[in-house]
């Protein structure tokens, strides 16, 4: 049976809304586990857990045409260990981060990574900045600052603020250098990206000589908050387009804001309201444009 235009955007949105949140649960798992092991560790499990599912789900979906998308050439090798790279220090300067603070304050922050994305694309690869993106860089900074009004005081941005930027700013790379080989098979080049990335946590685990296996449910964790978001993301942009997929995705920080306050009872300030309230007006902004392109 053939579905019609509007079961196939329903799809879509559906699967968008699943990787957002999947996605969200990062920053919440990390948090619950981070006074009991090694960040190291934690990352180890939960890369290997989505590395591991993926090639799962390639192997049972594959086919002659996409394996031949799923090549990766010489020359494309340096893009993928650039990605491999930026998505390792990425994932531990945001665990570092939320060792010291709120999850949901981490959460929030990580909206600048479609901001730094922007930012890199413009400085890098010469991609005009559009007035909407200048408008939401401007109210993200500003949401940014707010967070650091205490007591009616403002103090310095917090190490833990600059960890969160500095893990969006590697992201933003990533995403530019991921666009370059995007024709790449979703699982079996996320697979590849997730297991790379677990090994190099796994050597430092084994220097530090902290490996142990008593937490395996991390590797669960790690295939759906890791693995099967991204393919959900992927599979939504066939069905919904590329433009609404990350729009919705976009606010996945925003679902673990809500996530880390209904689980952890965090602390809600006033500061912090104003701050989220003026960032989902800078995501909004970028919504409503990139809508009408």
């Amino acid at each position: 049976m053939k579905l019609r235009k509007k079961d196939i955007s329903k799809i879509g949105l559906v699967l968008a809304i699943i990787s957002a949140l999947l996605y969200a649960f990062n920053v919440i798992i990390e948090k619950k586990y981070i006074e009991s092991m090694s960040s190291e560790m934690i990352l180890f499990l939960m890369y290997l857990g989505a590395g591991l599912g993926l090639f799962i789900i390639h192997s049972f979906t594959k086919n002659s045409k996409r394996i031949n998308q799923s090549k990766i050439t010489k020359k494309e090798v340096p893009k993928v260990v650039l990605i491999v790279v930026c998505e390792l220090l990425a994932s531990f300067l945001i665990i570092e981060a939320v060792k010291v603070v709120n999850a949901s304050l981490v959460s929030l922050l990580s909206i600048f990574e479609i901001i730094m994305t922007a930012i890199v694309a413009y400085l890098v690869f010469k991609e005009p900045i559009k007035n909407n993106e200048l408008v939401s860089i401007m109210l993200m900074i500003i949401g940014c600052f707010i967070l650091n009004f205490k007591s009616g005081s403002y103090s310095s941005i917090s190490i833990s603020s600059l960890l969160v930027i500095g893990a969006c700013l590697f992201w933003g790379i990533e995403n530019n250098i991921t666009a370059l080989i995007s024709s790449k098979e979703p699982a079996f080049f996320t697979g590849i990206k997730c297991f790379s990335v677990s090994i190099l946590y796994l050597i430092i685990v084994l220097l530090k000589g902290e490996f142990y296996l008593n937490y395996l449910e991390l590797i669960v964790f790690g295939f759906f908050s890791y693995g099967l978001s991204i393919l959900s993301y992927a599979l939504s942009t066939k069905y919904l387009g590329a433009n609404k997929s990350t729009i919705i995705f976009s606010f996945s920080p925003v679902f673990g804001v809500i996530l880390a306050i209904l689980i952890y009872k965090e602390e809600i300030t006033m500061t912090f309201i104003i701050s989220l309230i003026i960032m989902i007006c800078a995501l909004i902004c970028l919504a409503v444009e990139s809508k009408k392109d």
